[in-house]
């Protein structure tokens, strides 16, 4: 039976798009969901794994020129600081410090520029995933619980990504660039008066993401629990009608449990694996901007043990502004893994 259904559903599509993004050599989506289904985890969790280890990989090498480079300007403003100390003119050791500073500044922007474009990308891969995945995983919604969780699935898993992306790419990053700003700024100015407008932004970031994160599980588990209900009378209803034949009536019901059992099985291995599957797509741009985040946070307290703390505050800060890229694109990855676990754990044929 399970085999059966299985056949019905069209993968190829997730196949194609999961084997251009982490190339031939890597598991293939209908594998690994035929793994889950026939209760398999532990060959699963085997390939998962290598996977990962070979996209988590290259990251911390490309970090080390980074690290490198922040650090060498900041014994070069050491040096100079020392070397400067003699002289009795104020304005020479500033135009020492803003030279370096300069340079500094436009090494970590074209850095934080890059996490930006990595940001992008993270969410592009995320529509091109659900847009692929979402007809499949509906079709096996309707076979384990009806055809209005499967209507309303659709809708909800589009329009939640969209409208997650909208607010992510329109208002949370570039919020995150004008925090960036506003910390460059403010390592020029000795008095720091930007310190509040920062912290301003930094709290707004966050709370933006907690805000679309808590939305996306009130409206998902709502809805789940009203349709599966709507669902589960519909069915009640057209399994009495046909129990009541004489006859065929037990049979059909036994056949229709069994039918909307493996559905189910199938259903939740769908979910589980693309799940899975979308953690890796993501993986290396997330895990790149995480490096480089945490590379600029190491350099920054390297550079405050110099006794350089105002460009280790600047380093620190564009640091933090990377970890906040992160933590906004991991939203859009949560906030659909978060829809299709409460299609796992509520939509159950309406039992």
């Amino acid at each position: 039976m399970n085999e059966k259904i299985w056949e019905q559903l069209d993968l190829s599509d997730i196949n194609r798009m999961v084997e251009d993004a982490l190339g031939h050599r890597h598991m293939d989506f209908s594998d690994v969901a035929s793994l889950v289904m026939r209760g398999e985890f532990k060959e699963a969790y085997g390939v998962v794994k290598e996977t990962a280890m070979r996209i988590c990989a290259p990251g911390i090498l490309e970090s080390k020129n980074l690290f490198a480079a922040i650090v060498l300007l900041g014994l070069f403003a050491m040096l100079l600081q020392y070397v400067f100390g003699v002289v009795k003119s104020r304005q020479v050791a500033d135009l020492a410090y803003y030279f370096v500073y300069l340079l500094l500044v436009l090494l970590l922007l074209e850095s934080f520029g890059s996490l930006m474009e990595t940001a992008d990308e993270v969410l592009a891969i995320c529509k091109q995933f659900v847009t692929v995945l979402v007809p499949a995983y509906c079709l096996s919604i309707s076979l384990a619980v009806g055809a209005v969780s499967a209507a309303v699935n659709y809708e909800l898993i589009i329009l939640l990504l969209l409208g997650v992306d909208y607010i992510l790419a329109g208002l949370l990053l570039p919020l995150v660039w004008s925090y960036v700003f506003l910390a460059v700024m403010d390592g020029v100015d000795d008095r720091h008066r930007m310190k509040d407008f920062i912290r301003i932004l930094e709290r707004a970031v966050s709370w933006g993401i907690k805000l679309c994160l808590s939305v996306t599980v009130m409206v998902s588990g709502m809805q789940n629990m009203v349709t599966v209900h709507l669902d589960g009378m519909q069915k009640t209803v057209f399994q009495k009608a046909v129990g009541a034949i004489p006859g065929i009536g037990d049979m059909s019901e036994s056949v229709t449990e069994v039918l909307t059992g493996s559905a189910g099985l199938i259903k939740n291995s769908i979910g589980t694996t693309a799940m899975v599957f979308l953690f890796l797509l993501v993986l290396r741009p997330v895990w790149q901007v995480f490096c480089i985040s945490m590379t600029m946070k190491l350099a920054g307290a390297c550079i405050r043990f110099m006794g350089q703390t105002r460009l280790s505050d600047i380093v620190s800060r564009i640091g933090e502004g990377g970890l906040l890229v992160m933590r906004a694109v991991m939203c859009s990855v949560i906030s659909f893994c978060v829809v299709i676990a409460m299609t796992m754990f509520v939509l159950r044929g309406g039992r």
